[in-house]
C-alpha cells in the first residue's frame, strides 16, 4: 500500500512543479484605466517562468489574479498533502 502511495505521489509531482516556477517574474500586460478596473480579481498578470536547466529560454504566462490564487492554493493543498503522506509513521503503517 506504501508504495503505491509513493508512486501517485511520484506520478503527481512533476505537474506541481511546472505549475510552481520557482524564479517567476510578474508583469501586467492590461494597463490600468483612469478609474482602474472595477474587479480586481479579473485583472489579467502574466507571469516569465524560466524553464529548468536553461539560463535563457522561459515561457510566459498570462491569467487572472483570480486563477493565480487558484494556482497557489492549489500547490499548496498539494504540498501539504505530500508532506503529510510522507511523514513517518508509528508501528510502520
Amino acid at each position: 500500500m506504501r508504495t503505491a502511495q509513493a508512486a501517485l505521489l511520484i506520478a503527481m509531482m512533476p505537474a506541481a512543479l511546472l505549475a510552481a516556477p520557482v524564479g517567476a517574474q510578474t508583469t501586467q500586460v492590461a494597463p490600468p484605466t483612469a478609474a482602474g478596473p472595477a474587479d480586481k480579481s479579473q485583472e489579467i498578470v502574466c507571469k516569465r517562468e524560466r524553464e529548468t536547466g536553461s539560463l535563457v529560454k522561459a515561457k510566459k504566462t498570462c491569467l487572472t489574479r483570480q486563477q493565480w490564487q487558484y494556482v497557489q492554493d492549489t500547490n499548496q493543498q498539494f504540498a501539504r498533502e505530500l508532506n503529510n503522506a510522507t511523514m513517518s509513521r508509528p508501528g510502520g503503517q
